[in-house]
């Protein structure tokens, strides 16, 4: 009977557990605020753009991120020399610092996370995705002109 209700059940479980990871990685999230850009890519990494009129250090907080079991917290991690400059102590475990969040709301076009420390509430607005974004794209130097210098007398 068991084994019966379990196959019943089996073809259910894809849809009962739908990830939310793939919604928070398809778009780009706008916090409200402070403009800041909060990227999550399929590879578990994620990146947090300060903007341009930043004038801190590092413009860019890079690292990796994490969702619990039943994609209710998420936790981004941070190594120690990237997080130094931009991230309070009081979420430094041992090397790394850990910043926990509950995942208060997610929909296509809002995300709503409270800071599991502070209890501060961080409020996002989907943005779609730029090139820009890319950051294999970004670092990639512009292919420059390759200017040769002949010696003298070789173009008259």
């Amino acid at each position: 009977m068991a084994l019966r209700l379990l196959l019943l059940l089996f073809p259910l479980t894809p849809l009962l557990a739908q990830p939310t990871d793939s919604l928070l990685q398809s778009v780009a999230w706008q916090e409200e605020g402070t403009g800041y850009r909060l990227i999550l890519t399929t590879d578990g990494t994620f990146e947090q753009d300060y903007g341009s009129e930043d004038r801190q250090a590092a413009r860019y907080l890079l690292g990796r991120y994490a969702l619990d079991g039943d994609s209710q917290e998420l936790t981004l991690s941070v190594d120690y020399f990237l997080g130094k400059s931009r991230i309070p102590n009081r979420y430094r475990r041992e090397q790394d610092f850990y910043l926990p969040y509950r995942i208060d709301s997610l929909a296509t076009n809002r995300l709503v996370l409270t800071d599991l420390v502070t209890r501060e509430v961080r409020r996002f607005a989907a943005q779609p995705l730029r090139p820009e974004d890319d950051p294999l794209r970004r670092h990639t130097p512009a292919p420059q002109p390759v200017k040769l210098k002949l010696p003298g007398g070789w173009l008259d």
